[in-house]
């Protein structure tokens, strides 16, 4: 049995069948990432109380997006054009709209305007729209949803922000920031 020392305790014993398993102090280790993390790391702010970490990477962000985007067959650069718009990478981002309905999360997915989303999805309450990974997955798939329904990613885009509303601007605003996004 060796002991390994750390932060929280002075003492941990850690059963181990050989030393190689054992890595440098995290502490140490982690310091050395510092600057990068902070570097690429978004402060969020949440009017609900959240499980989620007061500061997510945006890096890892962009990889969940990758994912979802591949699933769906979504380009990635429109979704992470949306991500910008809508919440500028912000998981916890928090929109109240004039009809009392919420827009939560990175994608600013609106609970109360896709119910049946929500029920196949299991999704009870706005609060877990929170989640990086769900709110990733509800918005792309709306997303997906809106290509085949009306043909083309403008009005994909269009339609994912309202489509009866008058909101080329939005929808132009989203392809341009998009353009940054082609070689990732």
């Amino acid at each position: 049995m060796m002991r390994i020392q750390n932060f929280f305790s002075p003492n941990i014993p850690l059963k181990t069948t050989r030393k190689e398993h054992i890595r440098g102090d995290f502490y140490s280790e982690l310091k050395s990432f510092k600057p990068v993390i902070e570097r690429n790391t978004i402060s969020l702010q949440n009017p609900y109380s959240s499980p989620i970490k007061s500061q997510i990477n945006k890096e890892y962000i962009k990889e969940l997006a990758r994912k979802k985007a591949q699933k769906y067959g979504v380009p990635l650069n429109i979704v992470l054009a949306i991500i910008e718009k809508e919440s500028s990478f912000n998981p916890k981002a928090y929109n109240k709209n004039k009809d009392g309905t919420e827009d939560v999360g990175l994608m600013q997915i609106n609970f109360q305007h896709n119910k049946r989303l929500m029920r196949e999805y299991g999704v009870n309450s706005p609060e877990e729209l929170y989640d990086p990974e769900l709110n990733l997955e509800l918005g792309v798939r709306i997303l997906y949803e809106n290509y085949k329904r009306y043909g083309s990613w403008e009005l994909a885009v269009k339609a994912y922000n309202g489509i009866r509303a008058d909101n080329w601007d939005y929808v132009k605003n989203v392809m341009e920031r998009a353009k940054k996004y082609v070689n990732l």
